[in-house]
């Protein structure tokens, strides 16, 4: 019965260990090109939706940075580096990846001087809030 009972706790240990199959750190992590992508797409989008919302302001209407933060990461999450370069290059005039990167530092700094307002109550209502700092904060190790 022994036995029995040391085979079963085997045969147990063995079914958890493929259950969980262990997954190392630097496994989880995305590459350095991807990185660059995600960097460049959420370049786009906010250089984007402050076009779109800057041509809806002068049309009296109303911009949904949501909608937009949504609608574009599903419009473009699968596209390649090379695609999103060439968007950069063409609708913004960024024509390299520093250029990407001081874009995304501007945006960054432009973000943190909203949040800084916001904490001290001076920022209005019609100001954009950026729901998507998550996102921002993960790539700004890029700069």
């Amino acid at each position: 019965m022994a036995t029995t009972d040391k085979a079963r706790k085997t045969n147990t240990a063995n079914t958890n260990k493929t259950q969980k199959a262990h997954v190392k750190a630097l496994d989880k992590c995305i590459n350095y090109s991807e990185k660059l992508r995600l960097m460049v797409l959420e370049v786009l989008r906010e250089e984007s939706g402050r076009e779109l919302n800057n041509e809806a302001r002068f049309n009296g209407t109303e911009f949904d940075w949501e909608t937009h933060n949504i609608q574009f990461r599903a419009d473009y999450s699968d596209t390649p580096l090379k695609e999103l370069m060439r968007a950069a290059r063409i609708l913004y005039g960024l024509n390299d990846m520093d250029a990407i990167r001081a874009r995304r530092a501007k945006h960054r700094g432009i973000r943190n001087e909203r949040i800084a307002r916001s904490e001290i109550g001076v920022i209005s209502n019609s100001q954009y809030v950026d729901e998507d700092a998550d996102v921002d904060d993960e790539i700004d190790d890029l700069e």
